[in-house]
């Protein structure tokens, strides 16, 4: 048989609905690779890195860090990449992207809430 020649009668598709699954919140993690001073960036899932486990493979070596283990997979206690450095006498620093695109840190991992348009009226003043 042969294809024939009329004009479909389907609708049109229409546009996709949606994503069900909004994306997740996650944080960045930037960090060097102790074996091969490798520096690199990752996201990783709020809800991975406080309820589960999670490794992160280095991109130069393929060594593995544990970045959390909220399952106790690797230890007879829950603990974070936070433990760990806090452990050895190191700290990690927090940083926050601000609506302007500036990044903040604090050494203690606090934040500051800023009245934006207290800043802006202050900004216009100078």
């Amino acid at each position: 048989s042969t294809p024939s020649s009329t004009p479909s009668t389907t609708p049109p598709s229409s546009p996709s609905p949606p994503s069900a699954n909004p994306p997740q919140p996650s944080y960045e993690l930037t960090f060097t690779c102790v074996p091969c001073n490798t520096r690199s960036r990752h996201q990783v899932s709020k809800q991975g890195y406080h309820h589960g486990s999670v490794l992160i493979a280095c991109p130069g070596c393929k060594n593995r860090h544990v970045i959390s283990d909220h399952l106790k997979i690797f230890g007879d206690k829950a603990l974070t990449v936070e433990d760990i450095l806090r452990d050895k006498g190191q700290l990690v620093k927090k940083g926050t992207l601000g609506e302007d695109g500036d990044l903040e840190f604090w050494e203690d991992g606090s934040t500051t809430v800023r009245d934006h348009d207290a800043l802006a009226k202050e900004a216009e003043e100078r």
